[in-house]
């Protein structure tokens, strides 16, 4: 996963700025660790969000472990949150601290930064709760990809995109539950080592769920085969369970 370090901020208890991201169904999940003040940690996040909204305007920031924001750096996710909306997307916060949610309905910010209290809740919140004013709404989900190459995740949006299928990807199973949950696919596309984890409530609530319907499972040299023959088997299998809309 990338990593974006700072270096040391104006003053020396400023302690520099991490931040992590992935890709959860077409949501970018930005992790952010220190404070976010103006100078070095600023242009740290202000690069990947530039980065990030090059592929999609959903993002959603989990700030748990955000030690002090400046009025810099709120005025910074300010912006960046009404340039995703104005890109018919939207920027939320999760973990948000009881302060800055406060500060968020005081100001009314919250119109442009929507604030909830776990990382799933607003993950969920992209498909459960849309807004009227966010744009454009987001084309039905009918397949679900569970695999933990992100290259295999790659080709299988792209092909699967290409052929008019509405999908989203996911790279392990906590992700992939809370997307299975809100968005309740047509089919399953899975790769056979995650189809048979075990060991952990995770994973056995969402094979458990994945029984009831319409799978495919991926084998485990699928990555490293001809890309023609994954591709066309990809299609193979689908096409027999779903028409693309």
């Amino acid at each position: 996963m990338p990593r974006f370090s700072g270096t040391e901020g104006l003053r020396e208890i400023t302690v520099p700025i991490a931040l992590e991201h992935r890709r959860v169904g077409d949501i970018a999940v930005v992790t952010c660790t220190g404070r976010l003040v103006e100078g070095t940690e600023a242009t740290e996040l202000r690069q990947l969000l530039d980065h990030l909204l090059e592929y999609g305007t959903s993002l959603l920031l989990d700030v748990t472990q955000m030690d002090f924001i400046d009025s810099a750096g709120l005025g910074l996710l300010v912006r960046y949150g009404t340039r995703a909306r104005n890109g018919h997307g939207s920027m939320k916060l999760c973990g948000a601290s009881p302060k800055l949610i406060a500060l968020l309905k005081a100001t009314r910010l919250e119109q442009v930064l929507d604030a909830y209290g776990s990382e799933s809740e607003g993950i969920r919140a992209f498909y459960e709760r849309p807004r009227a004013d966010a744009g454009t709404s987001r084309r039905g989900t009918d397949i679900l990809c569970v695999v933990e190459s992100s290259d295999v995740q790659a080709l299988v949006r792209e092909v699967l995109g290409a052929n008019r299928y509405g999908v989203l990807t996911a790279g392990n199973l906590p992700d992939a539950l809370i997307l299975l949950q809100a968005t309740q696919p047509k089919l399953i596309v899975v790769s056979s080592e995650l189809r048979r984890a075990q060991g952990t409530h995770t994973a056995e609530k969402f094979n458990r769920l994945l029984d009831a319907l319409a799978v495919v499972e991926l084998p485990p040299d699928f990555g490293s085969r001809d890309a023609d023959d994954s591709a066309r088997m990809l299609l193979e299998r689908i096409r027999a369970h779903i028409a693309p809309a």
